[in-house]
């Protein structure tokens, strides 16, 4: 087992060290080592970045749900959902800073703070949960740290308290308890916040109408839902095993996930037959833009959501099942969160209305790129309606790096800390 670790912490960090460097090299050369233009000024990171949020979101929400709702089954892995929720949101806040270019111009934000945006208001919201998550986790882990410690490497054990009584120890235990409840009842808003915020963000860009719609938070919340469950499946497998008394509890964040996918794809599909049912608009524009040019990835979506619901909802008693079905609805929910950009910005908002031959129509008016294109013998246009973005390998190196990063941080802490009971 050790060997197992060292070797996938060996892959991690290296995976991490080529992140960093090609974030570096991004740093000196600018975005344009990335395929995003102006036409297209989204791209992976955002992607990815929703990806996070939705995962560090499901988390908390499995937490906090055995002291509102009662549901003990899942109280023997609530330290790692809690602690899966606090690397996620902090993934995702890393996220945001290969897309604006410069990280210090996130100091704008607060240099210059504009509270009609709701991008600063996402930001508090998510710091706050990343904050909560961690204070949660510590909360839940107060009595083992003290009778067991922290171990960490060439250090070695930390925070121990070794003339810790039985007495001290059992009033340790009601105290982390007794501030465990009076957390969750202010962590579950937070999780659900974090999601509504982010959604808001997208669904208030009148320009975008791919995003238009009230239902594009509540489709976070399931995404989440589903998600971050499957996440805390993997994580809990690692760190407990697939035990008896265990069962239970995966059986039951199993059918969360496979639930929550039913929700979203319901949904989803619901959106989908209203813009079709219309056959006009600038909505239906954008929902054939997904089944013209984009009906791979939306096939990959439906696909391993489907797999997913069904493994989950008929494997759960087995590992493999667990661990198949898991990753089947976080690969779906991947594809999903991709698909919220190329639909967007593939439907350029500059129209002009045009009226020929007796019938008018709107002409979408070209952005200029943002670069000098082709050669002088074969100069390719400047101007676009239509960007074909592909992440260029740069991207794709500093989004496997920052995936690696946490997952190096994320496996860290669950040997690091007492996560076992």
């Amino acid at each position: 087992m050790r060997r197992k670790y060292d070797l996938a912490m060996g892959v991690l960090g290296v995976l991490a060290i080529i992140g960093i460097v090609a974030f570096i090299y991004q740093l000196q050369k600018g975005l344009i080592l990335t395929n995003m233009r102006n036409p297209f000024s989204w791209g992976l990171y955002i992607a990815m970045w929703a990806f996070y949020v939705g995962t560090a979101a499901g988390g908390l929400v499995v937490s906090s749900a055995i002291n509102i709702f009662g549901v003990k089954q899942l109280k023997p892995i609530a330290p790692v959902a809690s602690l899966s929720a606090f690397i996620f949101a902090v993934a995702a806040m890393i996220m945001v800073l290969p897309d604006i270019g410069r990280p210090d111009r996130i100091f704008n934000m607060f240099l210059y703070p504009n509270p009609k945006s709701l991008l600063p208001w996402d930001f508090l919201v998510l710091s706050t949960y990343a904050f909560l998550s961690a204070v949660y986790t510590y909360v839940q882990l107060e009595p083992r740290i003290a009778e067991r410690g922290i171990s960490l490497p060439l250090v070695g054990t930390i925070l121990k308290k070794p003339n810790l009584t039985s007495e001290q120890l059992e009033m340790l235990r009601r105290k982390s308890e007794r501030r465990a409840k009076m957390l969750a009842p202010i962590a579950l808003p937070f999780a659900i916040l974090i999601h509504t915020v982010t959604a808001w963000v997208l669904a208030t860009q009148l320009s975008r109408p791919w995003w238009y719609g009230g239902l594009l938070a509540p489709t976070f919340i399931a995404a989440a839902l589903t998600a971050g469950p499957a996440v805390v499946i993997i994580a809990s497998l690692i760190v407990y095993g697939f035990k008896d008394e265990l069962k239970p509890t995966y059986r039951l964040l199993a059918k969360i996930s496979a639930f929550s996918a039913v929700a979203l794809l319901f949904m989803y599909y619901n959106d989908f037959f209203i813009r079709q049912w219309w056959d006009n608009g600038k909505e239906y524009d954008a929902l054939m833009l997904v089944f013209r040019d984009y009906l791979h990835i939306h096939a990959i979506e439906a696909i391993f959501l489907l797999a997913g619901i069904i493994i989950l909802a008929k494997k759960y008693d087995s590992v493999q099942g667990l661990v198949a079905g898991s990753l089947a609805v976080n690969i779906g929910i991947l594809a999903h969160r991709y698909l919220l950009i190329p639909p967007a910005y593939n439907l350029i908002p500059f129209r002009v209305p045009v009226v020929m031959a007796g019938e008018s129509f709107e002409w979408q008016y070209p952005i200029a790129v943002g670069e000098v294109r082709g050669t002088l013998f074969n100069p390719q246009p400047i101007f676009v309606s239509y960007w074909n973005y592909v992440p260029s390998p740069v991207e794709i190196a500093i989004t496997v790096g920052v995936f690696a990063l946490i997952s190096f941080v994320f496996l860290g802490l669950l040997r690091a800390l007492p996560v076992r009971e």
